[in-house]
């Protein structure tokens, strides 16, 4: 009999994690945008500053209180002035891993960038990138555009001998790569950002499994609990991941098979709750008892991105209607995440 319980608690863990990880891919297919093309631009910038909104309130409604929850309750027993620094040392911990977790996603960031040759054309998304170079961008340009109107010529006066002048397509060439590398460059850096945003994404799904593994240790009824309110949970995150990674560079299909692999972590998670006895760790984790740097960690990586990759995207021209509707989806992500957190 215990051993058909625990067959069947397996069961449901693992059915519960297929769940949180399947459902939300599957309405991706309901978002009708294809690629970051201007046809697309105006969705994807709503969807981005939805994305924004959810990541901040994830971090600052979900993920800090949850890491602060087991010191909340410590004041109450010990009223007067001393209490206040009893609990000092895990609230100042806890913010330290918070700044940790932003840190430790801008090393990687330059580190990769540096890797791959980026010399300080961080704020290569939006306007700022102008401001920035200064007049040397401008130069540039200029000199590109007087060598493009050069070989124009060259070829008007070649006419149709293109064969016998074989080098006229170099010259052609030559002046065009330095705004491709610009470009490469610049699609490099917003992919970094994307990996990044996923990075993070996996270190939280890997707490909702510990969550949903530790809950359904609890009873079937938590565990069901468990796995709505995560699933109600991922499908905006989910949502706001995916226009991340569109905005990377990622074509549709690309974005929804790399949002498929983050449910590696709620798989592992699950399984780390299966293998701890009694699911202890997984229950730790989720109430933010257990190794007390993982929710903060990844609180600031996701405040990073959204501050750091998601924000400055929003500053680009727009119309007065198409920068309200950027607003009101930054609000709307918020409060979905309210809502949820009212349901925990």
């Amino acid at each position: 009999m215990a051993t058909c319980t625990r067959t069947c608690t397996k069961t449901s863990m693992a059915t519960a994690t297929v769940l949180i990880s399947a459902a939300p891919f599957f309405v991706l297919f309901l978002i009708p945008v294809e690629s970051n093309s201007p046809r697309h631009r105006s969705l994807l910038q709503i969807l981005l500053s939805f994305a924004s909104g959810g990541l901040l309130g994830d971090a600052f409604l979900h993920l800090i209180p949850h890491a602060l929850e087991p010191h909340s309750h410590h004041p109450l027993e010990q009223p007067g002035h001393g209490h206040s620094h009893s609990g000092q040392g895990p609230i100042l911990s806890v913010g330290l891993w918070v700044l940790s977790g932003i840190v430790a996603f801008l090393v990687v960031e330059k580190f990769v960038r540096h890797v791959k040759g980026g010399h300080g054309h961080s704020h290569g998304h939006g306007h700022a990138h102008g401001h920035t170079q200064g007049g040397h961008g401008h130069g540039r340009q200029e000199r590109s555009s007087k060598e493009k109107q050069s070989s124009e010529e060259e070829e008007k006066e070649a006419g149709g001998s293109r064969k016998r002048r074989g080098g006229s397509t170099g010259l052609k060439d030559g002046p065009v790569r330095p705004q491709n590398s610009e470009e490469e460059k610049k699609g490099s850096d917003l992919r970094v950002s994307g990996y990044l945003n996923l990075a993070a994404d996996l270190a939280h799904n890997f707490t909702d499994g510990l969550a949903i593994g530790a809950s359904f240790r609890g009873g079937r009824g938590l565990g069901i609990l468990t796995t709505m309110t995560v699933l109600l949970h991922e499908v905006p995150h989910e949502v706001g991941d995916f226009a991340i990674l569109v905005q990377s560079g990622c074509s549709k299909k690309q974005a929804m098979r790399l949002q498929l692999l983050t449910a590696i972590g709620a798989l592992a998670g699950t399984a780390c709750a299966l293998l701890t006895e009694g699911g202890a760790v997984g229950s730790e984790v989720a109430s933010g008892t257990g190794p007390g740097w993982v929710l903060p960690f990844t609180a600031g990586g996701f405040i990073y991105v959204a501050t750091v990759s998601v924000l400055p995207e929003l500053l680009r021209e727009a119309s007065p209607l198409q920068s309200l509707l950027e607003v009101l989806g930054l609000l709307g992500g918020v409060v979905m995440m309210v809502l949820i957190a009212h349901l925990e």
